[in-house]
């Protein structure tokens, strides 16, 4: 296996270059449901500004890694760092309120209402009703979707939705934003411009976590790139070298 991708003897050394630090680490995770092992010893640190991107078989541990991320669940063992504090016991809403941000894979807008409505609705917990049309109007140039304030969120396409989706959760400011799989149900060119979109985001240093399995998404994305295998981190580096790993390869064939 690639030395380059391969977890090594000291995780967190072998995860970050050395002139990037952890804005998010994870650290000997444990889940254990009902006897079943979800994760097993998942050591993973993320750089700051970065699009991480992290995919995996069915049954790898990508769902549960996002829900301890997230803190809607807690590990049975092992620890979760934001920016070098402890936040393995600390709930989702306070999690929010540190800088993390998330969007589901289910669309979750409001359908009944305008697409300006439904980005007032996170906005007005940071800006003023007076600042809110040009935050708006940032938001939709983001997800090239200027212009639709007042079309109801039901008239978007299915990639617009998402999109609408994206903007609601940069609309809290986050530092970090995760993404379950963003461009699932979506045409080419819908996740060709996803893609856009989120490298964008990096642009203004929006730390992203991708959870993925579309492989020519995260190749268009151009990010560090984790494999989860049986709980465990497998591989990590550059779309590339994952790519290239036979070992990678015979992981979602099925043979390893």
């Amino acid at each position: 296996m690639n030395d380059q991708a391969s977890i090594g003897a000291t995780p967190e050394a072998a995860q970050l270059t050395p002139t990037q630090s952890p804005i998010l680490e994870v650290r000997d995770v444990h889940k254990v449901f009902g006897g079943v092992r979800a994760l097993n010893g998942l050591s993973l640190a993320i750089a700051e500004g970065e699009i991480h991107c992290v995919l995996g078989p069915n049954g790898a541990g990508k769902s549960t890694f996002f829900k301890m991320l997230m803190g809607t669940d807690r590990p049975t063992s092992g620890q979760i760092f934001y920016r070098g504090h402890d936040v393995t016991r600390v709930p989702a809403f306070r999690r929010a309120r540190l800088g993390l941000s998330v969007k589901f894979q289910n669309i979750r807008v409001f359908a009944d209402l305008t697409v300006f409505q439904n980005l007032f609705i996170p906005l007005r917990r940071h800006y003023s009703a007076r600042q809110i049309p040009e935050r708006v109007e940032a938001l939709l140039a983001q997800i090239s979707l200027s212009g639709n304030e007042q079309r109801l969120a039901r008239e978007l396409s299915h990639g617009q939705q998402q999109w609408l989706a994206i903007a609601m959760s940069m609309a809290f400011d986050p530092e970090i934003l995760l993404l379950d799989e963003p461009t699932a149900g979506m045409s080419v060119e819908e996740t060709d411009k996803t893609a856009a979109i989120i490298r964008q985001l990096n642009v203004q240093k929006v730390t992203t976590i991708v959870i993925e399995h579309d492989m020519g998404f995260i190749r268009d994305l151009c990010a560090r790139t984790s494999v989860l295998h049986y709980g465990k981190l497998f591989a990590q580096g550059s779309f590339d070298e994952i790519a290239s790993d036979a070992d990678v390869r015979r992981i979602y064939l099925g043979t390893l």
